[in-house]
């Protein structure tokens, strides 16, 4: 008897529910279960309406809210037509069971749901309801000056066809949004081009030579999801153009064909010196150069039958010095690999480091002496220099020799390092246990124990003080030094 009437009962709810469902129908809004995305800052609405059956009374609306892995909460009632929330600043009321979130923050983010009570014709009261998940992610692009603008840059030679290219550039961008925008590009044709690649914050339209001239113009995609996020009043909705003319590009192919040969006549000139220099074989070291040439610069050596191009300082105390490192900017980067260090890398009048293998070649040709110039951030000099100078061969991974500190108001920072192997970011021959690498630690390449006593070929930034950076440290401490130059000279 008992089991029989609770079929009635489940019927009857059965009926109920069914009821409710063919009775209200939603004409409005999300679909149930929907995703949404709204703009960070911006105002989230969810549009729902309904329309009741005949003879049903709307006896209440309740909102809810549930963030993620949260408890889910009530934000929102209406009853009699009356909106009722804690939040007043934070939610509105949407005829006729909307919702609107207002300054939509990425913590607002989750599942929104709305619940509407009707009381039925037949005193059935029947309860239905919809839920979306909202995700506040998008954000606005913003500009340097908070307008697009299309500007012409030098041309430029395309590394695989070789051809000239003019490119234009559409920015410039400090911030592209989420999800991130592109540009639309017309031409003075009409035809219509997107553009996603950037550089420096700017999307670049590139033009091959011949280059139509007239109007070129480049807007927001409008499909891009964080346009929308833009307020109707922002001049990044507008389209920016740039007229060029003819006249302007061939002048532009013009100057980059003259640098252009420029360069190349230079570099011959450059070939044509190193040339002349060579020609002066059986010259072994710079001391030898000084009798000829009492200038310093770039000459032509032989040692251990190789001939290579030096950097002569031909003015430090009385000449004859052969340079193999110097650092004074932050224009090329010492922290290379083992074959970089081997091979030399830089410009021999500039920052630059010849090799270890060739350095391996001078001071095993004959004795020398070492010398280290130093220079603090205020221009204070200090030297260093040791007897019996020279670096094994790369089986012994050119590990450091010399006989004695012999002086210099610089002090002893070397001593420390005699015997030890070369270690870069990529061979690890320090001295440390652990098994770490000195030279990835601070960004270097030396002769690490574990770690140094002087790091010369570690970061240029004489601005900052970091164990890390170009050290000498019975001159400076810890404090990194403004340039550095180590040469070498016969005794």
């Amino acid at each position: 008897m008992a089991s029989t009437r609770f079929r009635m009962i489940g019927v009857a709810l059965f009926v109920v529910a069914l009821s409710a469902v063919e009775a209200i129908q939603w004409d409005g809004g999300p679909a149930d279960k929907a995703n949404i995305t709204s703009c960070v800052g911006g105002i989230a609405s969810i549009p729902w309406s309904f329309v009741k059956g005949d003879g049903e009374t709307l006896l209440s609306l309740a909102w809810g809210f549930q963030a993620p892995g949260k408890e889910k909460t009530q934000i929102a009632t209406s009853n009699n037509g009356h909106f009722y929330t804690t939040e007043k600043k934070k939610f509105g009321f949407l005829t006729n069971a909307g919702l609107s979130l207002h300054d939509a923050r990425s913590q607002d983010s989750g599942d929104y749901s709305v619940q509407v009570q009707l009381l039925q014709t037949d005193s059935n009261l029947v309860t239905v309801g919809r839920m979306v998940t909202l995700s506040v992610t998008d954000t606005p692009p913003a500009t340097q000056d908070g307008d697009l603008h299309v500007t012409l840059s030098d041309v430029v030679r395309d590394d695989v066809t070789e051809d000239w290219i003019v490119p234009l550039y559409c920015g410039h961008f400090v911030d592209l949004g989420h999800p991130p925008v592109g540009v639309v590009w017309t031409t003075p044709s009409g035809e219509v081009r997107n553009s996603s690649y950037q550089d420096k914050g700017s999307f670049v339209l590139s033009l091959s030579s011949p280059v139509q001239g007239g109007n070129y113009s480049c807007h927001l995609s409008p499909s891009a999801p964080a346009a929308r996020c833009l307020t109707a009043t922002s001049t990044l909705k507008a389209a920016a153009q740039l007229y060029v003319h003819d006249n302007d590009v061939r002048l532009l192919l013009l100057e980059a064909q003259l640098q252009e040969t420029s360069s190349r006549q230079s570099k011959l000139i450059g070939d044509l010196n190193r040339t002349v220099d060579f020609m002066f074989q059986g010259l072994s070291s710079c001391k030898d150069w000084l009798a000829r040439d009492p200038r310093s610069g770039v000459r032509a050596i032989q040692a251990s039958g190789q001939i290579m191009a030096v950097y002569c300082d031909q003015v430090t105390d009385k000449g004859g010095w052969t340079v193999f490192q110097r650092r004074k900017d932050a224009s090329v980067d010492f922290y290379q690999g083992w074959t970089e260090y081997r091979n030399g890398f830089g410009d021999l009048e500039g920052n630059f480091w010849l090799g270890l293998d060739k350095l391996h070649s001078l001071t095993t040709s004959q004795r020398y002496e070492l010398r280290v110039d130093l220079y603090k951030v205020d221009w204070r000099k200090g030297y260093a220099t040791y007897s019996g100078f020279y670096v094994d061969d790369a089986s012994h991974n050119f590990a450091l020799h010399f006989d004695n500190f012999t002086g210099g108001n610089a002090g002893d920072s070397l001593s420390n390092h005699r015997g030890q192997q070369f270690t870069t970011k990529d061979r690890d021959h320090d001295a440390w246990d652990s098994g770490s690498n000195c030279a990835q630690i601070y960004h270097g390449a030396w002769w690490y124990t574990c770690c140094f006593n002087s790091n010369l070929n570690g970061e240029y930034n004489p601005k900052n003080q970091h164990h890390g950076l170009t050290i000498w440290h019975s001159f400076e401490g810890g404090n990194s030094l403004k340039f550095t130059e180590m040469k070498i000279r016969p005794i």
